[in-house]
Parts: structure tokens; C-alpha cells; sequence
């Protein structure tokens, strides 16, 4: 079984593992720079877990920034009966890929 983490960042937990990609809130770094995850929730390594209290002590989770860019679009639709008003508003996310480089118990 393959080493993973649950780390906290942007207000979401993500569970991680070594080489996966994942897409989290925007962080303020730029591409290519290493990011450091140190609020780690939890931490398995081959049977053995370790669970924080709130965040395991002494453990972090490096990644590298892939990617700044936006998300897909959401569409919200609003709509007064019997007004006719109708309106429809569209909104992008700033999002930042990340690849994890490793998981640091």
C-alpha cells in the first residue's frame, strides 16, 4: 500500500500521494516555485497511521506549482416569477495545479 497525506490548504482537505496532481485553491506562488503544505491532517506509510491533533507534528507535504490557472465556468441563473427578470451571471475560479513531490513524515 502507497504512502499518502490529508492536508488542509484553501478551507479543503485533499488526500495525496507522491507523483499525483492535484488542483487546489490559488496559492500566491509562482509556476514552478515549490509550495510546502504543513498543515497535515494525517499521514499512512505502509500500515502505519498517524493522525494529528489538529496536525500531525513535524510533518509536510512538498509539491511543485504546475499550473495558475482558472476553472471551468459555473453559471448561476437567477429568476423573479411573474417579474419578468431573468438574469444569468457567470463566474471562474482561480485555481493552482499542483504536483506532489513528497510526503515528509
Amino acid at each position: 500500500m502507497a504512502s499518502y497525506a490529508i492536508i488542509l490548504t484553501g478551507g479543503k482537505q485533499y488526500r495525496v500521494t507522491a507523483g499525483q496532481q492535484v488542483t487546489v485553491e490559488k496559492l500566491p506562488e509562482q509556476t514552478g516555485s515549490n509550495v510546502v503544505f504543513d498543515q497535515v491532517l494525517l499521514v499512512a506509510n505502509d500500515g502505519n497511521v498517524s493522525v494529528g491533533a489538529p496536525t500531525v507534528a513535524g510533518a509536510r507535504v512538498i509539491g511543485q506549482v504546475v499550473e495558475q490557472t482558472r476553472d471551468n465556468k459555473v453559471l448561476v441563473h437567477k429568476y423573479r416569477r411573474r417579474k419578468n427578470s431573468r438574469k444569468t451571471i457567470g463566474h471562474r475560479q482561480w485555481i493552482t495545479r499542483v504536483r506532489i513531490a513528497s510526503i515528509e513524515a
